[in-house]
């Protein structure tokens, strides 16, 4: 089994034992640390925003058969006041987690429970915050499996829609418009963008005691 941080592997052994997962020295599943580029090439491919999030970011892979079937990344959010509407003292972020095609026998809640753990050996933090968009189906049923209670909704957010009909961050206009040296709107304009307002996300908080 891969070491993970600084866990030996006794300790390993025990986290994965009461998560359930099956894992044994010689066994096809293990989960892992891994480092940016793993993580971004999987997120890129198999996350609906096709994006790896920016910032100092925590990733864990999930191995089965010796191949990468989901990843979790965690990372402090860019919300500076988040912590302090949620009434903690320092939260993080799961700000991507997403698995490979086909679905396989195992619930990515393990996976949560596992990493969690792990991630708050390296940076310390009392909440843990996921957010589930329903423009893209996601409801946040896997939060709630992993102890996450839903604690409201994000304000909507304006993003931009091509002539395609492709949704675009808010960012690619701005990023335009800073390496064209114009304005955001005659960056729109530019690219063929009208701007759309998205759905609020569920918002889902769990503490860590």
């Amino acid at each position: 089994m891969t070491t993970c941080g600084d866990s030996s592997m006794a300790e390993q052994l025990d986290i994965f034992q009461q998560a359930d997962c099956g894992s044994t020295p010689t066994s096809p599943l293990h989960i892992q640390k891994i480092g940016h580029v793993h993580a971004q090439r999987f997120v890129e491919k198999w996350h609906y925003s096709n994006r790896m999030p920016t910032g100092k970011n925590i990733s864990y892979g999930l191995m089965i058969d010796n191949e990468l079937y989901a990843v979790i990344v965690y990372g402090l959010g860019v919300n500076p006041y988040q912590s302090e509407f949620l009434n903690c003292k320092q939260a993080i972020e799961i700000k991507r987690m997403c698995r490979s095609e086909p679905k396989k026998d195992y619930q990515l809640s393990r996976l949560i429970s596992v990493t969690t753990k792990w991630a708050r050996k390296e940076m310390w933090f009392d909440m843990v915050i996921a957010f589930a968009d329903p423009e893209h189906g996601h409801e946040g049923t896997v939060y709630k499996a992993s102890g996450f209670e839903h604690m409201g909704y994000t304000n909507p957010e304006i993003h931009t829609v091509d002539e395609s009909g492709e949704t675009r961050h808010r960012r690619y206009a701005f990023r335009y418009a800073r390496r064209n040296n114009v304005s955001i709107e005659e960056a729109r304009n530019q690219l063929g963008l009208k701007r759309i307002k998205t759905a609020p996300k569920h918002r889902y908080c769990r503490r860590i005691i």
